[in-house]
Order: structure tokens, then C-alpha cells, then sequence
């Protein structure tokens, strides 16, 4: 029985298969035709521009508007006070709070004593910042605020006449850009 019904459902299955199909090859014989286009549209279009009554503005007139200059002028981020890492020259550090205020007027008296020549030989153009840092149990003086480690580390010798222990550290710094 289950061969029979496996006999009969091949035989049908054949029967369909033989049905569908067609002794001829199926031929196309049309003939084929090839549409060619303009090689280029002015071969079909032309436009006739008296017909638009506007003329182009002229680019040598002012545009007014009302975006402010610094947008303009693609200088809105310049003067911008941003933090990046840094160095920094730490001249004091102490756990006695007036010892830490004496260094640090140690250190503007100092920067206020240099004439603008030697500031500029240091790299020190512009007002230069003293930080006074608690972290606890100590209190640091901090100068200036440095991107390159050589510049931080020459004025270190000079400063190093007032304060010897003074070092280069690394901190977040204050620039603007």
C-alpha cells in the first residue's frame, strides 16, 4: 500500500511535469530595436534666458545680516578659557598655612621685580598666575601655567634662585584659545 501511493504520486508528478512542457525551443524573433538618445541635451533643449526678467545679483554688493562678527569672521572660540593637561611649577609646599601665603608673596614680588625684557626672554609674556592648592595635610604654590615641560622647566631654573626646592609637576592648566 505505501508503495502504491508512492508509485501514484510519481506517476502524477510526471504527468504534470510532461504536460507543462513543450517539444519546441521557444525563439524570440523579433526584431530587436535600439532607441538612441541625444548624445548631449543641448542637441534638445535650449533655453532662451531673456525670457526671465530677473538678472543675478551682482556679487560685489554688501549682504547685511544679522549674525554677529566673531561668527563670521571665525572667531567665536578665540579668548576661551579651556583646562588641558599641563605643567606647572610648584615652589612651596608646607602643612602651615601662613608659611604657604609668605612664599606665595615671595613669588608675585619676584614676577613683579622682572623687567618685561627678561619675562620675554622666559617665556612668561601676559600675566602669569600664582596658585595657592590645599590638598590635604598640605598646602602648594603653584606658578604659571605651561603646555610644553621645556618651557615649564626654564623658568623652574630661575625661580630656583628664590625657592631651591622647586619642581616641574605635571597639573590641568588654564589657557585660552
Amino acid at each position: 500500500m505505501r508503495i502504491t501511493r508512492h508509485f501514484s504520486l510519481v506517476l502524477i508528478s510526471a504527468m504534470i511535469l510532461t504536460g507543462c512542457s513543450s517539444s519546441s525551443t521557444v525563439v524570440d524573433d523579433r526584431p530587436v530595436v535600439e532607441v538612441v538618445g541625444p548624445t548631449s541635451w543641448s542637441e534638445v533643449e535650449s533655453v532662451d534666458v531673456n525670457v526671465f526678467p530677473d538678472q543675478a545679483p551682482r556679487s560685489d554688493e554688501d549682504i547685511l545680516h544679522d549674525v554677529p562678527e566673531a561668527l563670521m569672521s571665525s572667531t567665536a572660540d578665540d579668548g576661551r578659557i579651556m583646562e588641558i593637561s599641563g605643567y606647572r611649577i610648584q615652589i612651596f609646599s608646607s602643612i602651615d598655612r601662613a608659611e604657604t601665603a609668605t612664599a606665595e608673596e615671595q613669588a608675585r614680588n619676584w614676577l613683579d621685580s622682572m623687567n618685561e625684557v627678561r619675562r620675554d626672554t622666559l617665556g612668561l609674556a601676559g600675566p602669569v598666575e600664582i596658585y595657592n592648592l590645599y590638598r590635604q595635610p598640605y598646602y602648594r604654590v603653584r606658578v604659571g601655567d605651561f603646555e610644553k615641560r621645556t618651557d615649564a622647566t626654564l623658568v623652574a631654573g630661575e625661580i630656583r634662585r628664590l625657592f631651591p626646592g622647586s619642581l616641574v609637576v605635571p597639573d590641568l592648566i588654564r589657557v585660552f584659545r
